[in-house]
C-alpha cells in the first residue's frame, strides 16, 4: 500500500520511523515497508529458533527467611518460596539443587513447599561444585560456607547465570564472619550489579514487605535475624534492583535481565496516514 499523491505518510516498523511524501507509485513506501517487515520476520524466526534464556538471581540478606523457624514466624514464607521457584522455572515444574547444609535451606517445610508445587528439590553437597553440575538444574539455592565459591567456582557460577541458570543466595549465616561471607558472594554478585555489606545489620523479626515485584505476591512479611545488607552498585541499570529496604539497609534484591527480544517483537508495525 502506498501514499496517495500529496499526502504525508508515516511508517513505523519495529523501532524505526519513516516519514515521506506520497508518490504516484508509492514504490518508496513499499520498499521500506517490505524491508522492515522482513526484518521483523527474521527476528521472529531467530527468536523461535533460540528463545531468550531464563536467568535470575534472588538475594536474601539472611538465611532464616526460608528456614523451618522462618516458616513458623511468617505465614507468607511459603508464598515467597513458591514465587522464587516460579521465577526460576518460568512458571512450570523446576529442577533445583540446594548446595548447602545450612538450616536456612534444608528444612522440611521448604522441601514440602517445593514438592507440593511440583518441583524437584535435591539437597546434596557431595556433587562437584562445577559448571557441569550447575547446568543440570534450573536453579541453585546457596547459603553458608558449603557453597562459598573460590575464584574458579565463582567464575562457573557467573557463567551458569549468563547461560540461563538462576541463583538464590542467602547471606547472614555467620559462617566465617560478615567480611568473609560478603567477600565470598561478592565475587559473583558484583558481576551482576549487586553487593553484600561486610557487616551484619542487626535487623531481626518479622519484617513488613511492601513491594509490587512478583516475588512478593501474597507476601506481607518475612522473618530474618541479622543479615548482610544488600547494595545496588548500578542503580541506573534496570536489571538489578534492591526490592525491600529497612532504614536504608537492603534486605531483598534481584537481578533479572531485560527481555530485549520480546521488547523488539512486541512493537508491531504501525502505519498511519496524516493529511
Amino acid at each position: 500500500m502506498g501514499c496517495c499523491p500529496g499526502e504525508e505518510c508515516v511508517a513505523q516498523v519495529g523501532f524505526q520511523r519513516y516519514e515521506f511524501a506520497g508518490t504516484e507509485s508509492g514504490k518508496d513506501f513499499v520498499v521500506r515497508s517490505v524491508f522492515g517487515l522482513g526484518f521483523l520476520v527474521f527476528a521472529l524466526a531467530a527468536w523461535i529458533a533460540s528463545p531468550p534464556v531464563r536467568a535470575a538471581i534472588v538475594v536474601s540478606n539472611d538465611e532464616w527467611t526460608l528456614s523451618d523457624s522462618g516458616f513458623g514466624f511468617a505465614p507468607d514464607a511459603p508464598n515467597f518460596a513458591q514465587n522464587v521457584a516460579a521465577l526460576f522455572s518460568g512458571g512450570g515444574p523446576g529442577n533445583f539443587l540446594v548446595y548447602s547444609s545450612n538450616f536456612g535451606l534444608t528444612g522440611s517445610q521448604l522441601a514440602s513447599t517445593m514438592a507440593s508445587a511440583g518441583h524437584a528439590w535435591t539437597i546434596n553437597t557431595a556433587l562437584p561444585f562445577t559448571l557441569a553440575t550447575f547446568q543440570q538444574y534450573d536453579g541453585l539455592f546457596l547459603a553458608g560456607s558449603d557453597s562459598y565459591p573460590n575464584a574458579l567456582e565463582a567464575a562457573d557460577l557467573i557463567a551458569y547465570v549468563q547461560g540461563g541458570g538462576s541463583l538464590y543466595i542467602a547471606a547472614g549465616t555467620g559462617n566465617g564472619g560478615a567480611v568473609t561471607e560478603a567477600a565470598a558472594w561478592n565475587q559473583v554478585l558484583n558481576a551482576f550489579g549487586l553487593s553484600l555489606a561486610p557487616s551484619y545489620n542487626g535487623i531481626a523479626g518479622n519484617i513488613a514487605i511492601s513491594s509490587p515485584h512478583p516475588l512478593f505476591v501474597g507476601v506481607n512479611s518475612l522473618y530474618q535475624n541479622n543479615g548482610n545488607s544488600i547494595v545496588d552498585l548500578e542503580p541506573a541499570n534496570p536489571d538489578n534492583e534492591v526490592l525491600v529496604t529497612l532504614g536504608g539497609d537492603g534486605l531483598y534484591a534481584v537481578w533479572v535481565p531485560e527481555p530485549a527480544p520480546l521488547l523488539l517483537l512486541g512493537v508491531a508495525a504501525l502505519i498511519r496516514r496524516r493529511r
